[in-house]
């Protein structure tokens, strides 16, 4: 996965020493279930830990928020702070049995459903406060693609304790044609400065197609397969955000021909987001 785990030097809780994949192979005889792959891929590339995205989008309120649940880490395969210990997190929280813990603190938890299958689960979201499990996402696949960042601000009125309050905040002022291009320009980009595409303003009909005309020549050229995974995750958490913008047939050809340039890379994880994005301009408007 490109760009998935947040880097971070220091040792942090969700971290947990390094697997192969015969501990995998292990670990699922153990549970009696088949973990997806791209949960194994991930795993085997560091497991457990911080993600470079924090949030996955729901129409279903719940305590966190409206539209969307906070996911800011994935857990690892482990006994002890690990995939390992669900049983013991179930019986602990009561929750239902046939549920893989991937994320959460307590109040709230993301889990792999294997209430009615040993393969493929869906992925269910529990909110212990307002009693709620639903339903996020179809597979673990639709989980990933689907997570993208956002802002969160602290009101200033508001003492910095514990108790403050965090609000949810898209930015009053949109980002600008010249920011946008300043961004594209950039040699080696981070992923602060790419997700901030996503606010470029879905308004108005020229702005949309330039937009879209800009980032399509900008992927045909980018070398760096890192960057181009993060453009393509953030043009998709736009149209997530943005699935009444205003939209002609040239912007959904735009949008096409990006989505078939992504499909056409030998990245499976590239070509995922490509038919995602191909997916989602299809049901705007």
């Amino acid at each position: 996965m490109k760009h998935f785990w947040e880097i971070d030097e220091e040792e942090n809780y969700y971290t947990l020493e390094k697997i192969n994949e015969k501990e995998i192979a292990e670990a699922e005889k153990k549970l009696g279930v088949t973990l997806p792959d791209t949960y194994k891929k991930l795993i085997l590339e560091q497991n457990g830990g911080y993600i470079v995205h924090n949030a996955f989008p729901t129409t279903q309120p719940n305590s966190w928020s409206e539209d969307h649940i906070q996911f800011t880490h994935l857990r690892g395969i482990a006994e002890d702070d690990g995939i390992m210990e669900s049983e013991y997190l179930i019986e602990e929280w009561e929750l239902p049995k046939g549920l893989i813990l991937i994320n959460g603190d307590g109040h709230t938890w993301v889990a792999m459903d294997y209430r009615k299958t040993k393969e493929n689960p869906p992925i269910h979201y529990f909110d212990l406060e307002m009693e709620e499990d639903f339903k996020l996402a179809d597979s673990f696949d639709e989980l990933i693609k689907g997570l993208y960042t956002v802002e969160y601000i602290v009101d200033e009125e508001a003492e910095v304790d514990e108790e403050a309050e965090i609000e949810y905040e898209i930015p009053n002022e949109y980002l600008s044609k010249e920011e946008l291009q300043s961004i594209l320009k950039m040699e080696n980009p981070d992923t602060d400065d790419i997700y901030k595409i996503q606010y470029y303003p879905m308004k108005e009909i020229e702005e949309i197609e330039w937009f879209f005309d800009t980032i399509k020549n900008h992927i045909e050229n980018v070398k760096d397969e890192d960057v181009l995974y993060e453009i393509a995750s953030t043009v998709n958490s736009l149209l997530l955000i943005n699935q009444k913008m205003p939209t002609n047939s040239n912007i959904k050809d735009l949008v096409q021909q990006i989505a078939k340039f992504l499909e056409g890379n030998e990245d499976s994880l590239i070509v995922n987001l490509g038919e995602h994005i191909a997916f989602k301009i299809r049901n705007i408007n």
